[in-house]
């Protein structure tokens, strides 16, 4: 748990944070591929660790390529055509879409939520109407439209467009959309955004007429005049992943807590194994991903050994991670990291284990000096044996063709829900050490916590990128929810603490062609939601 979630108010933030539907089923598939079991690994010209196979993608672009000397450009990729019109005052930087980082965009606006875009990485996309500043008694509007070049969809019947958005609605009057053109016909609305909705992974099927041979994509914004923003980052056109079969068996499945903070009552613990345990398919173990106990101290340790005899997980085989609570007390390190290893039955913060032919690895912090640190990050300290462990490790698994799923407790930077936070930048001691290893190989599914994050935000899931020019498309992370409350994201670097009982867990479930990751609720006692992550999809930079 963040030791800085801040007291308790009342109510939700008035801002809708929520996918439409959110409370109940939804499906999607999105992200750069996983590599599936038994696949072959990559070939010698493939540089980034991992195989590259899996649904088709037709074209894709991140904006990285864009040169932008000063930070900030209207010059689209290649092939891109970038438009703005009805208006002729107003700041040139902000006349349409621009590309830039978040840095040099919050730098020049200031945050006002913007830098809550854990989608975007590097330079992507901005429209920026409230400082465009048009002359506030005109009758002038800024519509702004960015367009992809043309994209042969021959021959498909079916595509989807994907990519990272973060948008805030301003007046009534004022909208955007999505658009789309075949054969360079009319465009027509595919989205139309008409309230907040702050950095969701957006997933478009789209049909393709018979005889269309090539499709073009527009991202408008519609009759601006001094409104708010919107960002897009991470294009993808592709070939959809299929709808999985009723009858479907999953290869593995694995089961997900974290952030018990068990001190004496276990009754939260209880709930959640229960539901657990009584569902099918049976998982083959439970990950217990790090602040099983709320201090390091016996008592509590204790505590939590005694609930995990007294109900055990189904399967017998239980994984636990350790958090920063297993380590915050006044007896030291050594102390602490002993106790947690006792009760984990590991004698390493690091291990792997292979349940059904899915490979687990767990990593974990080696100190954290509570008095030292005054309970504050970084938590997270890597022993460079730990680290050697770690490549080998994901090398192996890359040499046979697997995906590895990979937990720690803390959050990395700009990936899932809170990370825009400030404070959860420097949760790594030696993240630059930790990044030269990870950020070879696209054969990880990550599970990580901390945050207690609502998992019914759209940013539940997103990708770690280490601008690792062989490995571009980096590595999508998992946010594991929490057994003791949900919070949500509250102004440039807080949370906010949700209202009410919440408590919530991952279903891991490995298919052929999918890893598929659901997150549940157990105190409505169903499942929210469900995220496919597509075996071996390839990924690219600009045009394919």
């Amino acid at each position: 748990m963040d030791t800085h979630d801040p007291a308790t108010r009342t109510g939700v933030p008035r801002r809708t944070l929520l996918t439409a539907g959110a409370l109940s089923a939804a499906t999607a598939s999105f992200g750069a591929g996983l590599v599936p079991p038994g696949a072959a690994a990559s070939s010698p010209g493939n540089r980034a660790r991992g195989p590259q196979r899996g649904p088709e993608v037709l074209f894709s672009e991140s904006f990285d390529d864009v040169r932008r000397p000063t930070g900030f450009t209207h010059n689209a990729p290649k092939g891109w055509t970038n438009e703005a019109s009805g208006f002729n005052t107003g700041e040139g930087r902000w006349a349409g879409w621009t590309f830039t980082d978040v840095r040099e965009w919050t730098w020049a606006v200031g945050t006002d939520e913007r830098h809550w875009f854990t989608g975007g990485f590097g330079t992507f996309a901005v429209l920026e109407s409230e400082h465009h500043r048009l002359d506030q008694e005109s009758a002038a509007v800024l519509n702004a439209t960015l367009t992809t070049p043309l994209v042969n969809v021959r021959g498909h019947r079916q595509i989807e467009l994907t990519f990272d958005s973060h948008y805030k609605q301003g007046r009534s009057a004022q909208s955007a959309a999505v658009t789309v053109s075949f054969d360079r016909g009319p465009f027509r609305d595919l989205l139309v955004y008409s309230e907040d909705k702050y950095t969701s992974h957006e997933q478009i099927p789209v049909d393709v007429p018979p005889g269309v041979s090539a499709v073009r994509f527009a991202w408008e914004y519609r009759n601006g005049h001094n409104d708010k923003w919107w960002a897009i980052d991470n294009i993808q056109v592709r070939i959809p992943l299929g709808t999985l079969a009723d009858d479907a068996e999953p290869q593995a499945t694995i089961d997900v807590i974290s952030d018990i903070h068990v001190s004496d009552s276990s009754d939260r613990y209880d709930r959640a194994i229960n539901q657990l345990n009584a569902m099918t398919p049976a998982a083959g173990a439970l990950v217990i991903n790090g602040d099983g106990v709320e201090l390091g101290v016996q008592a509590h340790y204790d505590a939590l050994a005694s609930a995990l005899s007294a109900n055990p997980h189904a399967s017998g085989n239980v994984l636990y991670s350790v958090g920063n609570h297993e380590m915050l007390g006044k007896e030291g390190s050594d102390v602490y990291l002993n106790r947690y290893l006792s009760v984990a039955g590991v004698d390493k913060p690091y291990f792997e284990r292979v349940v059904n032919g899915l490979p687990l690895i767990v990593i974990g912090t080696e100190y954290f000096g509570d008095t030292e640190r005054e309970g504050r990050e970084p938590y997270n300290n890597f022993s460079n044996r730990q680290l050697r462990w770690l490549d080998d490790r994901l090398e192996h698994w890359r040499r046979k063709g697997q995906t590895v799923l990979l937990f720690n407790h803390f959050v990395l930077p700009y990936t899932v829900s809170m990370t825009h936070s400030a404070w959860e930048q420097n949760n790594y001691e030696n993240i630059d050490d930790f990044n030269a290893v990870v950020g070879k190989y696209t054969n990880i599914l990550m599970i990580t916590s901390h945050t207690h994050s609502d998992v019914n935000l759209n940013d539940w899931w997103g990708t770690y990128r280490v601008a690792d020019p062989d490995n571009p498309a980096g590595f999508q992370v998992v946010n594991s929810g929490a057994i003791l409350n949900a919070g949500v994201p509250d102004g440039d670097v807080e949370g906010e603490r949700l209202e009410g009982d919440h408590s919530t867990g991952l279903r891991i479930l490995l298919y052929e062609d999918r890893i598929r990751v659901v997150a549940y609720d157990f105190v409505a006692q169903q499942s929210l939601k469900h995220q496919d992550f597509p075996i071996g999809i390839s990924t690219g930079r600009g045009r394919r």
